[in-house]
């Protein structure tokens, strides 16, 4: 009894030995300078973040038509794109949400067959232009007056029958009834109320010049016109070989920037690879019709702003319109995939350009045909 009782008090004194010394040893979670799961993986970092996807940007390749397609002009109006071309026997306007598609999307025919002077026969480059003081849009042409004889040449004027450019239009006539001319453009002053032309005059004495007019009415072209231009330089008179003289300008399009307005025009042969873009800078005072209609006041450039470059040869013909939120300034053009391509080899081609600091446009260089171009801006 006296052994079970010694036994009983040594393992009391041993049990309570062995809690004391598990109580002296320091527990981490009463430590102050412990820190707690939650401290070492805070809810941030626990937690993988979803990283948004980026939106990828839609682009598109030139040329924009899979025929040719030369003396291109787009216009983009409330949601779509408008187009037309030198289609020779006819007008069709063509137009589509995308810039992509503009001339592979809806097509109407506006003029084709015989109406009044025009016999459909030689139309060539077409332009679609909106004239606010009429509320109409106007397609200008040049067409023979006799089937297939080119010095029956003359410019004409459609007049849509609404306010929107994808209605019907009636042929309103021809703008100088005994001029040989092509490649008529418009230029509407609002500060002025005063409607300008240009266009590419055949000339006895210097081959295609630029000559300016005002016009009386949007199909009338008045007799007050001045000779802009005409073909000076070297890079204006290329022909298909290097030593041939063949005098053009042509193709002119009015381009007003932020108050700047300068005219731009196509020189040397359409048919060569040494077609370009040139242009000619207004640098009067204001824009009373008595200052632009002063050769004086506009400023010939003595080089090319636009040639062959990328293997994209003879550009020129150019058109200008805006992107469908209005933030940016585009081009559409034609060029040839080799330098020996030919008229019948012209495709629509299109890219978006910039300014200087004075106001005039920044060309660059034609893209290549493999480039991915970012579509203009607001484009959905």
């Amino acid at each position: 009894m006296k052994k079970f009782l010694i036994f009983l008090i040594l393992t009391s004194l041993l049990a309570s030995a062995s809690c004391s010394s598990q109580a002296d040893v320091p527990d981490p979670s009463d430590s102050t300078d412990a820190i707690t799961a939650e401290q070492t993986l805070p809810e941030a970092d626990t937690q993988t973040e979803t990283e948004s996807e980026p939106i990828p940007m839609k682009t598109f390749q030139n040329p924009l038509s899979d025929v040719s397609a030369p003396d291109p002009c787009v216009v983009y109006h409330d949601g779509y794109y408008y187009a037309v071309y030198t289609e020779v026997f006819g007008i069709n306007l063509y137009r589509s949400a995308s810039l992509e598609t503009v001339v592979r999307d809806q097509k109407r025919t506006v003029l084709q067959g015989g109406v009044g002077a025009a016999t459909c026969t030689s139309i060539w480059a077409p332009e679609l232009h909106y004239n606010p003081a009429t509320d109409r849009w106007y397609i200008y042409f040049s067409d023979a007056t006799k089937p297939f004889d080119f010095f029956s040449i003359r410019m004409m004027c459609l007049e849509s029958t609404t306010s929107d450019p994808w209605s019907d239009y009636i042929y309103k006539g021809c703008t100088d009834e005994g001029l040989l001319a092509i490649d008529q453009t418009v230029f509407y002053d609002k500060g002025s109320d005063t409607l300008y032309t240009a266009f590419s005059e055949f000339s006895s004495d210097k081959g295609q010049v630029i000559t300016l007019a005002v016009m009386d009415n949007p199909w009338t072209v008045s007799d007050q016109r001045i000779r802009l231009s005409y073909p000076k330089y070297k890079w204006e008179r290329m022909g298909k070989t290097e030593g041939k003289d063949e005098r053009v300008n042509e193709g002119p399009v009015f381009l007003d920037h932020d108050g700047k307005l300068s005219l731009v025009y196509s020189a040397s042969g359409c048919w060569s690879e040494y077609y370009c873009l040139g242009l000619i800078e207004y640098v009067g005072a204001d824009r009373s019709p008595a200052n632009l209609m002063d050769g004086h006041n506009w400023k010939k450039k003595t080089q090319p702003i636009f040639s062959a470059a990328n293997e994209v040869y003879g550009v020129g013909h150019c058109f200008f319109f805006t992107s469908p939120d209005g933030s940016e300034t585009w081009i559409s053009y034609h060029g040839m995939a080799t330098p020996d391509a030919g008229e019948s080899n012209r495709f629509m081609y299109a890219q978006r350009i910039t300014f200087d600091e004075n106001g005039l446009p920044v060309m660059g260089q034609p893209l290549a045909r493999d480039t991915e171009i970012g579509v203009p801006s607001g484009e959905t």
